[in-house]
């Protein structure tokens, strides 16, 4: 099963309203203690808007309250979420799990 390799911990932070009079925003602690694998998904630096360049990563895990735009924490590394696939019907038998596309930015 594809649990077996989870081998990482990680927490997730999701945008949130902090304070209602003003709709102000801040990332706010989600999960935490969330085992999962993280790989590389491609070797080289992709740029999505000029002077934003990114790299990114696969993150499988459990089937999750996570979302696109979650921030994932890993060690001292902050990625965000950019795509997520869920995999909930398996016909073939494997386990549910979510496969993420993370990325770390670099200016």
């Amino acid at each position: 099963m594809i649990q077996d390799i989870y081998n990482q911990t990680i927490s997730t932070e999701r945008l949130t309203l902090v304070v209602p009079s003003i709709t102000k925003k801040d990332y706010q602690e989600n999960l935490t203690n969330v085992d999962c694998h993280i790989q590389p998904l491609d070797p080289k630096i992709n740029q999505d808007i000029e002077g934003g360049f990114g790299k990114d990563k696969l993150l499988f895990c459990d089937v999750l309250d996570i979302i696109e735009g979650d921030r994932i924490i890993h060690g001292s590394d902050t990625y965000r979420i950019v795509g997520i696939e869920k995999f909930n019907n398996d016909i073939l038998g494997r386990s549910h799990h979510m496969e993420i596309i993370i990325r770390i930015f670099k200016s």
